[in-house]
């Protein structure tokens, strides 16, 4: 966790100290834009690892952003809101004392604020790098145990991860990104983790 937490700090810090200069080469888009925001909307799928690999199977995002193209600068200010749903596996439900017919879903939705930079200051095909701090809001609603039900915890969060943009027309871009959701959780309950890892990976588009 500790080195999770430092490889977005740097990340953070090396995209402060690059020269502005680069950032005059072109707009956020890869064009000279006069658009101080724009929007990100996109889906796709998000896949459990570590200790929510033995929860969760495999399951869907949702992607939204507001971005703040500060042109003199070669990082964008993000505000971004995330989605995922996962179905409980079965072996997990198994373990809690679940019986034959009992199911569950948890779903993590997100606000963070976020630094993007891109490793390339112009062209059609940009990528990037992007790293936020939030918070999450984790509801797990599981049938079939008893004392089980639904719950939800708002928890702190971090992510970081990467993608590339792909300049598509004058106003749109299509861009694909991963990163790692890491939500700082508490052991006990029913998942019983002290962190829950996720990786959503999406496609969509920017204008």
């Amino acid at each position: 966790m500790k080195k999770l937490v430092m490889v977005m700090g740097l990340a953070l810090v090396s995209a402060l100290l690059v020269p502005a200069a680069r950032a005059q080469m072109g707009g956020p888009d890869g064009m000279q834009s006069s658009r101080i925001v724009s929007f990100g909307l996109g889906g796709g799928v998000s896949l459990p690892v570590s200790d929510a690999k033995d929860a969760f199977k495999n399951g869907f995002n949702g992607h939204g952003f507001v971005r703040f193209n500060l042109h003199q600068l070669p990082i964008a200010p993000r505000i971004d809101f995330t989605f995922s749903k996962f179905d409980v596996a079965s072996a997990k439900l198994q373990a809690a004392g679940g019986t034959a017919g009992a199911s569950g879903t948890s779903q993590m939705l997100g606000g963070l604020a976020s630094l993007q930079y891109f490793l390339i200051p112009g062209g059609p095909l940009r990528p990037y790098v992007v790293a936020g701090v939030g918070a999450y809001n984790i509801k797990t609603d599981v049938s079939g145990i008893t004392n089980a039900g639904a719950k939800s915890d708002m928890r702190f969060g971090v992510n970081g991860g990467g993608g590339v943009l792909l300049k598509l027309g004058s106003m749109v871009s299509a861009y694909v990104e991963g990163h790692l959701d890491n939500v700082f959780s508490q052991k006990g309950g029913f998942l019983n983790a002290s962190q829950i890892q996720v990786v959503p990976v999406t496609f969509g588009i920017v204008f």
